[in-house]
């Protein structure tokens, strides 16, 4: 376990202290080519670990529909952030961990896709917004019972309701708890002893609340699927590298996605 602190250079320089919590890492991948083209051209796979986004809703428009933050985008609902988000955390799992992998070696797949069986973790935002096929709700159930470790971000107030119903179609005597901190998952690489403290990035008055579904029920048993209700991470990591938000907020945030991770590929 690492218990390393994590200071974020908003500027541009990339560098890793020697030792922990001596240095900055700076999260810089560039201008954004391909905000208004989300759906990037995947990677090839080779055994590296990729930070797999779930596309869905591309045959309803309702549910395919702009961007609501406000900032001037176009794009699905579950291409939220992309691809800043996601390459500027896999820089940091590249420069923090020893798990093999870069910045570009994020893709999207489908939830029915069968390449999705060649990866442990995979992440879906705005889940309001999401209404599964029978045959997604098929491939989805049958990934996670193989083991697979599903990261559910960027939701808040009544969106919840519409990601209950659907988790039931997907594993229907799954119930999700509510996650207080001290479990594994919190503390599979850096220590996270108050989950609760990192505020979400925008509605500030929203309290964020960390939800797991366990296997057969059982937190004694492997952890599934973790939402962040209430929050937003992949928010903090776009703009990390832009000083947007705060640093510490920025930090924590990472820390979430790297213990998700790492929890992810080690059980």
């Amino acid at each position: 376990m690492i218990r390393t602190a994590l200071a974020l250079g908003i500027a541009g320089a990339i560098g890793l202290g020697a030792s922990a919590g001596a240095g900055p890492i700076a999260v810089a991948v560039g201008a954004p080519t391909r905000q208004g083209a989300p759906d990037p051209e995947n990677p090839p796979y080779d055994g590296r670990f990729a930070f797999v986004r779930l596309r869905y809703g591309a045959r309803d428009a309702s549910l395919a529909g702009g961007f609501m933050g406000g900032r001037g985008r176009n794009e699905p609902m579950w291409a939220h952030d992309l691809p800043r988000a996601d390459m500027n955390f896999l820089r940091i799992m590249q420069e923090l961990t020893s798990v093999q992998t870069a910045p570009e070696y994020h893709l999207v797949l489908s939830v029915d896709d069968p390449d999705l069986f060649r990866y442990p973790v995979a992440y879906i935002v705005e889940v309001g917004f999401w209404v599964p096929t029978d045959q997604e709700v098929q491939a989805l159930r049958a990934w996670l019972l193989k083991g697979g470790f599903l990261i559910v971000d960027d939701f808040r107030g009544a969106h919840l309701d519409n990601f209950i119903v659907q988790m039931r179609r997907i594993l229907p005597a799954g119930r999700f708890q509510t996650l207080e901190g001290g479990e594994e998952v919190f503390d599979s690489f850096f220590h996270i002893p108050d989950p609760h403290a990192l505020a979400p990035p925008y509605d500030r008055q929203l309290v964020p609340v960390y939800l797991g579904l366990f296997e057969n029920n059982d937190p004694a048993r492997q952890l599934m699927v973790i939402a962040n209700y209430n929050n937003d991470l992949a928010e903090y990591w776009e703009f990390s590298d832009y000083g947007y938000y705060p640093i510490d907020l920025a930090n924590e945030s990472y820390k979430f996605g790297v213990n998700y991770v790492m929890y992810g590929l080690t059980h």
